[in-house]
């Protein structure tokens, strides 16, 4: 077993079959720009994905000899991530439809990341001028799941989503800072800062 831990029961590859299945529907939620992400659906995989990244925690940090470490560094990352927050269509008071930022949501659950904070293998979604509200998380104690390393490992690339560089970490308010500028500001900042 992964974590050999009495529960979930799954052996090592029923593991990795099963976050395959659960890898390819989470990379196809569509996170719509205009309306976010439904998070009843999220729950579903937040039920997986969520579980396997408390679990392994709890497991490294109390039962550190019972755990598979091949299978956690095939996925394993602690670091800095990027997300981007897109303005969402919101009806006003008068009736008519606007554009505008929500208010961010830490709902502790799951959702998609990069690493690359110049969203390069993102961009064809996005523009460098607009603004937007762009999340910087700094993982800390906590682990992310990184997709491409662990469909490199297990050999399950996919055409579409490999070049944008994807993570799976839950929005946790306090690793997160908010920025709100444009994709080209935020690259500036960080290569002022020596990144």
């Amino acid at each position: 077993m992964i974590f050999n831990f009495y529960y979930p029961e799954f052996t090592d590859e029923e593991w990795i079959y099963i976050i395959k299945k659960y890898l390819k529907g989470f990379t196809e939620i569509p996170l719509n720009r205009i309306y976010g992400c439904d998070l009843e659906e999220l729950k579903f995989y937040d039920g997986l994905f969520g579980t396997l990244l408390k679990h392994t925690e709890y497991i490294i940090a109390n039962y550190p000899k019972e755990l598979n470490k091949k299978f956690v560094n095939s996925w394993r990352y602690q670091g800095k991530l990027y997300r981007v927050m897109h303005k969402t269509l919101t009806v006003g008071k008068d009736g008519r439809e606007i554009y505008r930022f929500r208010k961010i949501n830490y709902h502790g659950m799951i959702t998609h990341w990069t690493d690359d904070y110049t969203f390069k293998g993102l961009m064809h979604k996005l523009s460098d001028d607009e603004e937007y509200i762009i999340l910087e998380a700094d993982t800390r104690e906590h682990f992310a799941f990184d997709v491409n390393k662990f469909r490199k490992v297990y050999k399950c690339e996919e055409f579409y989503t490999k070049n944008e560089r994807e993570f799976i970490f839950p929005m946790y308010k306090e690793n997160i800072k908010e920025y709100r500028m444009t994709i080209k500001e935020f690259i500036q900042m960080h290569e002022e800062q020596g990144n």
